[in-house]
């Protein structure tokens, strides 16, 4: 459980911080913002709870709901042209460590036991 936190705290991190470089570089309103900020909030206090299994229940959500919101940016990239953008090709490697996570976190839920 532990490398999944450390997940969790990683990918929140990276994704809070590409905000703020956005932010600094004035492209700040997008239409991705709002639910990056809320989800990267989510896998840090995820990465952070102190019980196993309800960390596991925040960082599922969190790793799930990223993992669309990856998806998505890529797909409106790629739509807009953006093949060879950094942030395509960051959003689509985004992708395999949520869906890798979800899968872990799914199966660690499905166990009974704290």
């Amino acid at each position: 459980m532990r490398p999944i936190r450390l997940l969790a705290l990683g990918l929140g991190a990276s994704v809070l911080a590409w905000q703020g470089g956005n932010a600094l570089q004035g492209r700040f309103l997008h239409p991705f913002l709002v639910s990056d900020i809320a989800m990267s909030l989510v896998l840090v206090v995820g990465g952070l709870w102190p019980g196993e299994r309800g960390a596991a229940a925040v960082m599922l959500g969190g790793f799930a709901a990223l993992g669309g919101i990856f998806l998505s940016a890529t797909t409106g990239r790629l739509l807009l042209g953006g093949y060879r953008d950094p942030g395509t090709v960051l959003t689509t490697l985004g992708i395999v460590p949520c869906l890798a996570a979800a899968v872990a976190l799914g199966r660690r839920l499905a166990r009974p036991g704290p």
